[in-house]
């Protein structure tokens, strides 16, 4: 079941809640999937699929994922480590990467992340296929 398909923009402010995504805004397009809906009764590790694809605008999705992904968690009230999240870009070739969020620090209760990015394999891309009529599969 899609969850959410539509842009998420941030801004570059600060908020009195939070300290923002990055410094500068941008737009990405974002599709969150909870596969456990298409599934039931088959227990995943990661039942939420969230696919991301910058549009240009602003900053690079990418390069704040450590950040944005905190936000796209606390908005959609989504537990990290039940996420698995893709970047996918269409440009020179389509290609998706899937990221690994490694906790690497705790400040009051916040947690910092680093990513580990890598190309996504074939039984995820088989997965998300039905969801992404719109994409390139290469």
């Amino acid at each position: 079941m899609i969850l959410f398909d539509d842009r998420y923009e941030w801004s570059g402010k600060k908020t009195s809640a939070r300290n923002p995504v990055n410094w500068w805004g941008g737009v990405c397009r974002m599709k969150i999937i909870d596969l456990s809906t298409c599934n039931p009764g088959i227990p995943m590790i990661k039942p939420i699929v969230i696919i991301v694809e910058d549009t240009g605008e602003g900053s690079s999705s990418k390069t704040c994922a450590p950040d944005l992904v905190k936000y796209v968690c606390r908005d959609f009230k989504l537990d990290i480590q039940k996420i698995l999240w893709m970047e996918y870009n269409p440009v020179p070739s389509p290609v998706f990467e899937v990221a690994r969020f490694q906790p690497v620090a705790e400040i009051k209760d916040d947690s910092l992340y680093s990513v580990i990015w890598r190309p996504i394999r074939p039984n995820e891309l088989e997965m998300i296929k039905p969801f992404c009529p719109d994409k390139i599969f290469v």
